[in-house]
């Protein structure tokens, strides 16, 4: 089983787009709130505006994730086939 590496990537930069009431999702498969420049300057606003965008960013890598985490255990299986699942303790 391989080990998996996970990776954040935040950018925080000027725009000339109009402030959005919420957070919508790019083509690119990442998400983007516009917030206003005096929202920008609240350390307290810009953290709340951060963790509100990458609540989906997580939760949609995730079920990918574990989508393909199911369908390569799946792929394992065949008839007559029993796999023991490893249960590891620390």
């Amino acid at each position: 089983m391989s080990d998996y590496e996970m990776i954040i990537k935040i950018e925080i930069q000027k725009t000339k787009s109009k402030p959005s009431d919420s957070i919508n999702k790019c083509d690119d498969g990442s998400f983007r709130i516009v917030v206003p420049k005096k929202s920008a300057q609240s350390i307290d606003l810009c953290e709340q505006a951060l963790l509100q965008t990458s609540f989906p960013a997580i939760r949609e890598a995730l079920s990918q994730h574990l989508s393909e985490i199911s369908k390569e255990e799946a792929a394992s299986y065949y008839v007559g086939h029993l796999k023991k699942t490893q249960i590891l303790i620390k």
